[in-house]
């Protein structure tokens, strides 16, 4: 399932090696936090926190799917 984060980050136009670089992380370990694998520590909450400017609550919640 996609994450806001993921939305978000393509709303800004950004790979995902851009987002995982700038807040400081493998961009294996940044795939796993966007497709729902693995949970970030608070430290890398804050940071996405501040990269994206967004509570990490919402950027970490899931995608609702358009109604059809």
């Amino acid at each position: 399932m996609a994450t806001l984060l993921r939305l978000k980050r393509k709303e800004l136009g950004l790979s995902a090696e851009e987002v995982a670089s700038a807040i400081g992380v493998k961009r294996r370990m940044y795939y796993y936090i966007e497709s729902d694998g693995k949970y970030p520590s608070r430290k890398v909450e804050k940071r996405l926190e501040q990269f994206f400017s967004i509570p990490a609550s919402e950027l970490l919640a899931e995608a609702e799917k358009p109604v059809t």
